[in-house]
């Protein structure tokens, strides 16, 4: 058998001989066309129009974040001018929770660490909500 393959490339041939059971050769010829074919570039993508309430809901939205980062940075910069003496017993941190619960301090190395954490907290919320200022 002889299989002709058509491509864009030009032509190849690939042969091969069948017999029929008699001694006697038989040749035949096969035509195979195959097609390459490109993948299609992707679709760009099409951002849809917004209407005039979805705007407004969206500016709604980023002021209501807007709102809230100034909020954050106003009491982060109350916390750092917060100030503490290294053996200052003048500063007290008391605490209360939801069940009517005090718990009130004046050992300053944790109050200290207190305001650390908080100031790290606050970078970190601060940060968060700065990504989701977007148009």
């Amino acid at each position: 058998m002889i299989t002709t393959v058509i491509t864009k490339d030009g032509l190849q041939k690939i042969a091969a001989e069948k017999g029929n059971g008699n001694g006697n050769q038989k040749k035949e010829t096969a035509l195979v066309v195959t097609e390459k074919k490109e993948a299609a570039p992707p679709a760009p993508d099409v951002k849809k129009e917004m209407t005039l309430i979805e705007r407004i809901m969206k500016i709604e939205n980023l002021q209501l974040i807007v709102d809230k980062r100034g909020k954050m940075v106003q009491t982060k910069s109350e916390l750092e001018r917060f100030q503490i003496a290294s053996n200052d017993f003048n500063c007290t941190l008391r605490m209360n929770d939801s069940d009517g619960n005090t718990f009130t301090t004046s050992f300053t190395p944790g109050i200290k660490k207190v305001i650390g954490f908080l100031l790290a907290a606050f970078d970190a919320s601060i940060a968060e909500t700065e990504e989701k200022i977007n148009f």
